[in-house]
């Protein structure tokens, strides 16, 4: 049986990747797997000033990892899907990076825990064939954080959080770089994301033959 395609996308918060990869999956007819909305947020992440960043981000973790071997269920039918975040996959890759302090801090009691489980998610998650790198302007990625609105939005150190698109462009460069997974960088622009879901399944149709 011929394999489907498993389909990531990447890039900082904010940078369109959920409501672009939502129309894609609309106009391609696949399915798409998507993190929950911030009205959808359990305690776990509301309350992180409590209970802390890690248990934040093992609550994200444990919707995201089910939606990697879902989709590549679906892709071992032959059928071609599409994950709207590939975080988990790559964070070991640029956990350490300079701009990631708001999320984890080398200081944070559960650091190695998370470094450690990083590691293991780059080694046993499934691997992807393609990651679309949705890169952003600074001006633009301020219009998609003014947009959308969310409360994680407003915090001080989240605001810094644009200087690690440079990490997070290395980080999947290294991944693509180390396996057979195909790379597109998509300079995303503040328009309608039918015309930016357009301009990415162009670029993907030599990769889905």
């Amino acid at each position: 049986m011929i394999k489907g395609k498993l389909i990531g996308a990447f890039g900082i918060p904010g940078s369109g990747k959920s409501t672009t990869i939502k129309k894609m999956g609309e106009i391609m007819n696949i399915q798409t797997f998507h993190e929950p909305e911030e009205k959808d947020w359990a305690d776990a992440v509301r309350s992180r000033n409590i209970s802390g960043n890690f248990t934040g981000l093992m609550w994200f973790r444990s919707i995201r990892v089910p939606q990697y071997y879902k989709a590549n269920a679906l892709r071992d039918k032959g059928l071609n899907t599409m994950l709207d975040s590939c975080y988990d996959k790559l964070f070991y890759l640029y956990h350490d990076k300079e701009g990631l302090e708001w999320l984890l801090c080398p200081d944070d009691p559960y650091y190695e825990e998370v470094k450690s489980i990083s590691k293991k998610d780059l080694e046993l998650l499934p691997d992807l064939d393609i990651i679309i790198f949705f890169k952003q302007t600074e001006e633009n990625w301020t219009k998609f954080i003014e947009k959308r609105n969310r409360e994680l939005d407003k915090d001080r150190d989240f605001k810094k959080s644009f200087i690690l698109q440079n990490a997070f462009i290395e980080a999947v460069e290294k991944y693509c770089n180390t396996s057979e997974c195909k790379l597109i960088i998509h300079e995303q622009s503040f328009t309608d994301p039918y015309v930016e879901a357009k301009k990415i399944i162009k670029k993907l149709q030599n990769h889905l033959i």
